[in-house]
């Protein structure tokens, strides 16, 4: 059954891609973005992509919830404006840096790169060369912010008639994404994962992997071992996915990862989080961002695996993370974050520049007559989609007694 959304937005918005009525000034509050009011999901998320200068939101007007448009705010190839795409194509992954939306990748493995027409093109057909990479065995993609590509492959499935064997995917790593389409370029290294992969998240200079036993492994650069969660040795180097030994035990059901911080939520509905200590002369360049990850690293280790301590000790349903700002949302439907709001990213109002490491309450669905049911969170951006309540109006703040 599909239900009329709100689509909530705070931020960057320079080039329209959350409100093009409004563009270029930002959002310093939590605003529904327009032409979209009332619509209707699809099957997948809402916010299928989410960058400095695009966004593609997949509703429909209709009463279907199996096919609807494609809208891409923001920059959409040479143009600056919003582009409508008739049907939507099933359950694609959107994947770009920090220029906007680069292409997606289909359900089949293939990788459709974005036209200057706003349209998307087929892939070119690859080597058949058995030592190049076949582009349609692609299960996940991540581009990190210095522009290295991660590309996880299925490579033997568990058969669960034979108990020694195991799932195995390998992942390959690119110098960019060009690289990887041109089908001809090896990867420059390969590994292995004995489990199957249900995420791939990218920072600035290291990837993060989720599988479905809920275990968290990180690989990258080692001059960032902060953004690793584990500190990198002979036998476990930066390079190579290892588990993070800090969240062995836990089960861990999503993981969200910005420029300089990974967050990981569990089945318990605990958050855990890392990032990359900032230099203190970089201080005033990045307002906020150092008091941030003071907060979570307590005791001054970078590279260490902190849980979040919430107000009330509350429970977690979702965590999104930006450059330099983080935001949860609570089993009480509350949304609260913490880091920079320079953009209005957190939605606090022009005034407020950071929330000084605290955690303050960005965002709470009651007051807007509905429940949060998905987030999304770009570099300096933050999503909320609501769904209205039985007999409600989404986005009708309803009046304290």
């Amino acid at each position: 059954m599909s239900w009329p959304v709100t689509i909530y937005a705070a931020g960057f918005n320079s080039h329209g891609q959350l409100n093009p009525l409004t563009k270029p000034h930002h959002l310093y509050t939590f605003k529904p973005i327009a032409g979209v009011e009332k619509y209707k999901p699809v099957s997948g998320p809402v916010v299928r992509f989410a960058q400095w200068s695009s966004t593609i939101l997949a509703v429909s007007p209709g009463t279907s919830h199996h096919t609807g448009n494609l809208i891409h705010l923001g920059f959409s190839g040479e143009s600056n404006k919003p582009v409508h795409f008739d049907e939507v194509l099933p359950e694609p992954r959107f994947y770009g840096n920090v220029s906007g939306v680069e292409g997606y990748l289909s359900r089949q493995g293939n990788f459709y790169s974005l036209e200057k027409d706003g349209g998307f093109e087929k892939p070119a057909s690859r080597s058949s060369a058995p030592t190049v990479l076949p582009q349609h065995c692609t299960r996940y993609m991540a581009i990190a912010r210095n522009d290295r590509v991660c590309v996880a492959t299925s490579s033997r499935p568990y058969n669960r008639r034979d108990p020694d064997s195991r799932y195995v995917e390998d992942v390959h790593i690119y110098p960019d994404l060009s690289d990887y389409l041109s089908g001809t370029t090896l990867p420059e290294e390969t590994y292995s994962v004995e489990e199957e992969i249900v995420s791939l998240a990218a920072s600035m200079c290291s990837f993060t992997l989720l599988t479905t036993a809920g275990q968290v492994l990180t690989f990258g650069e080692a001059r960032c071992p902060g953004l690793l969660g584990r500190t990198p040795c002979a036998e476990e180097p930066a390079a190579s996915p290892e588990i993070v030994s800090a969240l062995e035990g836990i089960r861990i059901r999503k993981v969200a990862a910005g420029s300089n911080m990974i967050a990981a939520l569990s089945r318990e509905k605990d958050v855990y989080v890392w990032g990359h200590a900032v230099p203190q002369s970089l201080e005033e360049d990045h307002t906020g961002f150092s008091k941030l990850l003071n907060a979570v690293n307590s005791d001054g280790h970078a590279e260490d695996v902190h849980l979040v301590d919430l107000p009330d000790g509350a429970d977690v349903e979702d965590v999104v993370v930006g450059n330099r700002h983080i935001a949860v949302l609570t089993t009480k439907g509350e949304v609260w974050g913490m880091g920079t709001n320079e953009y209005g990213q957190l939605g606090l109002g022009k005034a407020v520049k950071g929330t000084d490491g605290e955690w303050v309450k960005c965002f709470d669905a009651k007051e807007h007559g509905g429940a949060v049911v998905e987030m999304a969170a770009a570099a300096i951006t933050t999503f909320i989609v609501v769904k209205a309540a039985l007999g409600g109006e989404v986005g009708k703040k309803r009046s304290r007694q």
